[in-house]
Parts: structure tokens; C-alpha cells; sequence
């Protein structure tokens, strides 16, 4: 399935996102200000994820907006008087973007074009005129490959999501989008729906691909690979926000906005977006991996976009400009780099190899490139120039030239393989040993030492019995394939029975894990069980009592009903959408002294009692610690940083919030939902937009909390409604 030359050459894209919420444009940090029709709590479906209503930003519209009762009246204040088609096109030209995509219609139904079968058009209100159209003309006009971003989803018509609606207005609006504007590529959004099945979207893009064979699609319009016609385009692999962290085969795009919204978010500082220099290493790293980088703006209300997005477009985009004709073109070489480098595979190799190899450090240092596995026969710069250069056991070291508008070194290398000596025995791969016979016969009290090597399960550890590995580097336990074309295995690798302990090995997936899903690695179903320094690919269920995790990293712990659970000094990271620990249930719980890293939601406590959470160092998205009708719960002495709600309290009774320390969030704690008898004392909050939040909440008590440095000068406590 080969893509279309302009996708292969034109890596990077300026994604545009303008809605009715473009003029209240506001969120708070963290979240998505495009969606703040479904924020105020209005009767929209498959909001997924995203919390509804939003305390914060019903407090923020009774402050500014308590004169709009509906959604809807803002498209009234959506003048785009200030709107310059070639002011935008001259930014996307100007980033070194080679393609761009345009939001065409948002969840909220309103549609920047003369969409067929649609009274909400913004060519009859608001802007009264015809903004897609503009815009894609002046792309045309500067060679640019203009999109469509299209929602599925659409919370302004009555008849979504009956057949009469996906017959007569989805599908000929699409349709559209092809026939007179000639989009390039269809950028669905909505995927998340639990009526997706009605969408009927196979039938559509083979409609579409009749049209335009050559049709670049992405993989959220829920039309599965194998729908797509032989020779056609693959369908783009969408990630949004995170990049992948290996080559990934395949067409796939990274996207994500210039701050931490798509749409326009006023909330949002400067310390809130990109910098230029983050946009290069996040540029060459998506190249290194494979992928194209779709950057997002939101334009403001009149049409403009604002120069704390256009700003670091631009200056980065001098750079890229220089240097894309020998990064575009390229190809993932067989490592990609690092956080420091990057290696890309340049495009019109001979008999040699030639990799383009990117410094960010300016150092000029390439570690990869020893003379132990290549040998080095020339080093050019951008301009084709020589470049001076030495290579040894350590690597490769160039002298980088000086006058460079950023500290960070490009060159083009021609080099070989190194002679490799002649093996004197045959290696082949290295065969996993079946674990679950090696623990037929044990007795409680056994220890079942583990070697170097793989081990295949899945197993079961039997009651009392310790199995121990020589360490994560050096023992991994990986689940077997169960057949299908599924990278996830068909249940927990490991099985852990009552008092039986696992010490000190990894535990991974059948073959390579994807970048964007966690099975179940480790199953403990009994009581008083025990993980001890272990790495986990994916995720330990609980459901035994009195369980101990100490000193496991992995991607985080789900427990049902289990009482006396204790994690503590572990490591998890996230994937943005994911809970690192999940609490259902069970009480006397201890999650203590770990670290978290990029979950949706760090800590999540739902019907629990008695719980503590104390001493984690934690970075998330938007909850830091959330607690969902738990009863005397108590959040201590945690550091937390860059999350939207360090600690968001959500109904039940007796929670006590002391001593944490929070810093460049949007809220320091947030009670709500009826949320009773609660104590917050004793905090600090520092560089947050606000301090306390209270609503709805029912004879809270605080006192002594310290504010520093807020956004907004009377943040330190807000109430309502």
C-alpha cells in the first residue's frame, strides 16, 4: 500500500482548530478548550474521558460568560473580522509545514464551510463566511496539501446518531469535502463512540477512494486496514500528543497542539507552549521514529493566531526550512537515536550507507557510530561542505561549525559496515524456557531460582513459593502468543497464589509490546502475596487481600476489593489515558513513597475507605490524586507537578489533604460533588492558576495553606456555585 509522494516528502503539517468555544477559548490547564460545550455540563454524549461538568470552568463562566445561557451564543461572537486566509497559509509556509489540516466541523456541530443538509453553518453565522474555502485556496495558491479534519461525533444535530442523520448528512457532507474542495487527506475525530457502528464508515471511504484513490486517511474513522483496496494508501496511525518510543512501521502522524489544547486556550502562559528548540527535537524525533508531525494552533475569535503559538512556529521553522531537504525525504535508520540524537537513513544511498545524523547538543557527538560496527568514509554538512571529523571505539566526533542560529549539529554520513570476525559456533536465537513446568512439583516454602534468559508463561506460582529472577536486566518472563494477530496476550503472564513471592526479574509481553496498550502482566487473586523489584510491561490486578508491591516499575496497578493493599517505593509510567494506581473498593490501603509519570490520573481511590496516600512524587495529566466517594481518606506530604487537579475530592465524607506540595498545575485541590467534612490544611501551592476550589462541598474546613505566585490574583480560594 504505497502513500501518496506528497505524504513521504512532506513530514511535517499545521493543524488549525477553530470552534464556537474559540471565544470563550478557555480550559483549564491542561485540558482541551475546544470542548468546553461538553465542560459546562451540557447534555452531550461520549464525552470518553473528559470530566463533566467542570467545576473550574463553571466557575470560570458565572465570572465572565454568566450572560450566555447557551453554548450556541457564542457563534454571535465568532466575528473573525481579523481572519487573513494568506496570513495563515503564510504561517504554515513559514513553519516549513508542507501539508495542513483544517477542523472542518468540531464535535459541536457547527461547520466552516457551505456543508450540505446543515443549518449550522458558520457561512450564515458568525463569520458569514466561507473560511475553509479561503484558506484552502491560499494553501493551493502556496503549494500547500490542504486536509479535513471531520468529526464524527455531533452534539448540535437531533438526529445524530439515528441512519436518516449518517445517510443524509454525514456521509454527503464528507462527500463534499472530496468532491469541491478536493481535501487530501480526511482527518476523523470521534472514534471513541459507542455509535461508531452505525457510522457506516467502510461504505463512506470506499465511496471516498472512488472519488480519489490516492485519499490519505487516518485511523480514527474506524475503517480497518484490511478495508482498504490493494495499492491504495495505508491508513495513518494516529498518536496524539506522545510520541511512540521505537521505529514504528507504517504510515503514522504524531499530532498535538503548539500548548496543551487544540483549540485556543486563554488560561494557557507561555511557559504553557513549545519552544522552538522543542519543536526540533520533537520534529527530528518523530522523523527518526518514521512518522509525520502534525502541529496544532487555535486561532483567536477574530481570526488571528496568536503569537504565542505563531512565535515559535516561525523561529523553528527557519531551521526546518534549511534543513528539510535532507530530513524530509528520509528514513528510519536501524536505531533512531536517543534523547541527545538522531539517526535517519538519507534518501539517495548507493552501495554505501548514508545516515543523516542530528545532534541537539551542538557537541557533535555520535556514539552509535563507532568504528567497532561502521566505518566512517565522509561527514558533510547541510550545504554538502567537509566537514571535519574523528571516529574510535567510543564513536563518532565532529568538529561542528560555528555561526549556527541553533547550537545543533546536521550532517550527512557515508559509512560501512565494520568487518565482523568469524563466529567459531553457530548462535541462533535464544529459545524461551517453559516456565510452568519448572513449578509442577514445588511445595510452599520452595525457592525457585531463575537464570540468565527468557522464560515463556504463562504460570502459575503456587501457594508459599518464592520465585526469584537475578534481576529485571537479566531474567524476563514473556507471555505466550495466543494465536491470534493481537500483540496482547490471551491472560496475565504470571498468576501469583496465597503468600507466594516474586522477587527481582521482568515480566513482559509476547513479542513487541505496541506503544499504546498494557495487558495484564501479573494476576494476584490470593492473599498476603508479594512483588519485589520487578519491571512489569504491563499491569498487576489485584484481588487478594493484605498484597505487597515494593520496588516494581511498570505501568501502574488495578485493585478490586482489596483490602490492606501496600504499594510503595514503585515506578509507573503512563500513556496519557491510563490510571497508574486504581483503587475499587477495599479499604486500609497505603500507596506510598513512589513515582508516577504521565497517567491520565496518577492515583485514583473509588469507594475506598480508610486509604492513605503519602510521599509519591507524581507528574500527570489532569488527576493528580482522585478521590471518588471514599471515606477518610488521607492524601499526605505529596509532591506533585505539572497536572491540571493535584488532588481533585469527588463526593464521599471525612478526606483530610495535608502537607502536599503543588506546583504548576492549574488547581491545588479541588472538593466538590458534595464532598463532606473534608480538612485541607497545611498545603503549598506554587505557580498554579488557582489554590482551592470548593463546590458544592459540605462543611469543609481549611486553614494555612500557602499560595505562591498564582494566575490569577484572588485564587487562592474559590467558591461556588
Amino acid at each position: 500500500m504505497g502513500m501518496p509522494d506528497w505524504w513521504n516528502q512532506r513530514r511535517l503539517g499545521l493543524f488549525v482548530h477553530a470552534t464556537a468555544a474559540t471565544v470563550p477559548a478557555w480550559s483549564p490547564i491542561g485540558e482541551y478548550a475546544e470542548w468546553y460545550r461538553s465542560h459546562l455540563g451540557d447534555d452531550v454524549d461520549d464525552v470518553v474521558l473528559h470530566p463533566q461538568p467542570m467545576v473550574e470552568v463553571l466557575a470560570h463562566h458565572r465570572d465572565r460568560w454568566g450572560h450566555i445561557e447557551q453554548y450556541d451564543d457564542f457563534v454571535d461572537l465568532l466575528t473573525f473580522d481579523r481572519f487573513d486566509a494568506e496570513e495563515w497559509a503564510e504561517l504554515a509556509a513559514s513553519s516549513g509545514a508542507g501539508y495542513t489540516v483544517f477542523v472542518s466541523k468540531h464535535h459541536d456541530g457547527w461547520s466552516w464551510w457551505d456543508a450540505p443538509a446543515s443549518d449550522r453553518r458558520l457561512t450564515e453565522h458568525g463569520p458569514k463566511r466561507n473560511v475553509l474555502a479561503e484558506y484552502a485556496a491560499a494553501c493551493e495558491r502556496r503549494g500547500i496539501t490542504f486536509g479535513t479534519y471531520f468529526s464524527l461525533l455531533d452534539w448540535g444535530d437531533d438526529r445524530y446518531p439515528s441512519e436518516e442523520f449518517v445517510n443524509e448528512v454525514l456521509h454527503p457532507q464528507v462527500l463534499d469535502l472530496v468532491e469541491r474542495y478536493g481535501t487530501a487527506m480526511l482527518w476523523g475525530d470521534g472514534h471513541w463512540s459507542r455509535d461508531a457502528g452505525v457510522w457506516k464508515t467502510a461504505a463512506l471511504m470506499e465511496r471516498v477512494r472512488a472519488i480519489d484513490p490516492d485519499m490519505v486517511i487516518n485511523d480514527r474513522w474506524r475503517a480497518s486496514t484490511s478495508d482498504v483496496p490493494d495499492g491504495a494508501p495505508g491508513i495513518v496511525q494516529t498518536f496524539e500528543y506522545d510520541c511512540p518510543d521505537r521505529i514504528v512501521d507504517g504510515p503514522w502522524e504524531l499530532n498535538r497542539g503548539i500548548g496543551h489544547s487544540f483549540g485556543h486556550n486563554r488560561a494557557e502562559r507561555a511557559e504553557h507552549h513549545m519552544s522552538a528548540g522543542e519543536i526540533i527535537d520533537l520534529y527530528t524525533e518523530v522523523l527518526a521514529k518514521g512518522g509525520n508531525l502534525l502541529l496544532d494552533v487555535g486561532p483567536a475569535a477574530d481570526g488571528t493566531i496568536p503569537d504565542l503559538q505563531a512565535d515559535p512556529l516561525r523561529t523553528a521553522g527557519a531551521w526546518i526550512t534549511r534543513h528539510d531537504h535532507l530530513l524530509a525525504p528520509s528514513r528510519p535508520w536501524t536505531d533512531w537515536g536517543d534523547r541527545d540524537v538522531r539517526y535517519l537513513r538519507a534518501e539517495g544511498q548507493g552501495a554505501d550507507d548514508e545516515v543523516v545524523a542530528i545532534d541537539l547538543t551542538g557537541r557533535g557527538r555520535f556514539d552509535a557510530l563507532s568504528n567497532e560496527h561502521h566505518v566512517v568514509s565522509s561527514v558533510t554538512d547541510v550545504d554538502g561542505d567537509e566537514l571535519a571529523w574523528e571516529q574510535s571505539d567510543d564513536g563518532l566526533v565532529i568538529t561542528p561549525r560555528a555561526g549556527e542560529p541553533f547550537p545543533i549539529v546536521v550532517c550527512r554520513i557515508t559509512l560501512t559496515a565494520a568487518a565482523t570476525p568469524e563466529a567459531l559456533f553457530a548462535l541462533g536465537a535464544e529459545q524461551a524456557v517453559p516456565l510452568a513446568p519448572l513449578l509442577d512439583d514445588v511445595r510452599p516454602g520452595d525457592l525457585v531460582q531463575l537464570g540468565d534468559g527468557v522464560y515463556e508463561g504463562p504460570a502459575f506460582v503456587p501457594p508459599g513459593v518464592i520465585l526469584r529472577g537475578l534481576g529485571s536486566a537479566r531474567t524476563t518472563i514473556r507471555g505466550a502468543s495466543n494465536g491470534s494477530s493481537s500483540i496482547v496476550p490471551a491472560g496475565p503472564t504470571l498468576t501469583i497464589g496465597r503468600n507466594a513471592r516474586v522477587e527481582h526479574l521482568s515480566v513482559s509481553e509476547s513479542t513487541a509490546d505496541s506503544p499504546r496498550v498494557a495487558s495484564v502482566s501479573i494476576a494476584i487473586d490470593d492473599d498476603f502475596a508479594t512483588v519485589l523489584g520487578c519491571t512489569v510491561a504491563g499491569t498487576v490486578a489485584v484481588t487478594g487481600d493484605d498484597v505487597l508491591l515494593r520496588a516494581v516499575s511498570g505501568r501502574g496497578v488495578r485493585a478490586d476489593n482489596a483490602d490492606r493493599l501496600h504499594v510503595s517505593r514503585c515506578q509507573f509510567s503512563g500513556n496519557r489515558w491510563d490510571v497508574g494506581v486504581e483503587l475499587v473498593g477495599g479499604g486500609g490501603q497505603h500507596i506510598e513513597s513512589s513515582e508516577f509519570d504521565g497517567h491520565l490520573c496518577a492515583v485514583r481511590l473509588t469507594d475506598t475507605t480508610g486509604s492513605t496516600v503519602r510521599a509519591n512524587a507524581i507528574t500527570a495529566r489532569w488527576w493528580g490524586v482522585h478521590l471518588q466517594r471514599t471515606e477518610g481518606a488521607h492524601v499526605h506530604g505529596n509532591r506533585v507537578g505539572w497536572t491540571m487537579r493535584a488532588i481533585d475530592i469527588d463526593a464521599g465524607r471525612g478526606a483530610i489533604v495535608d502537607g502536599n506540595a503543588v506546583h504548576d498545575g492549574d488547581s491545588g485541590c479541588i472538593v466538590q460533588a458534595g464532598a463532606a467534612e473534608c480538612e485541607v490544611y497545611g498545603n503549598h501551592w506554587d505557580r498554579c492558576r488557582i489554590g482551592l476550589l470548593t463546590w458544592d462541598s459540605i462543611s469543609l474546613h481549611h486553614q494555612d495553606n500557602i499560595a505562591i505566585a498564582l494566575h490569577e490574583s484572588d485564587g487562592a480560594l474559590i467558591t461556588g456555585p
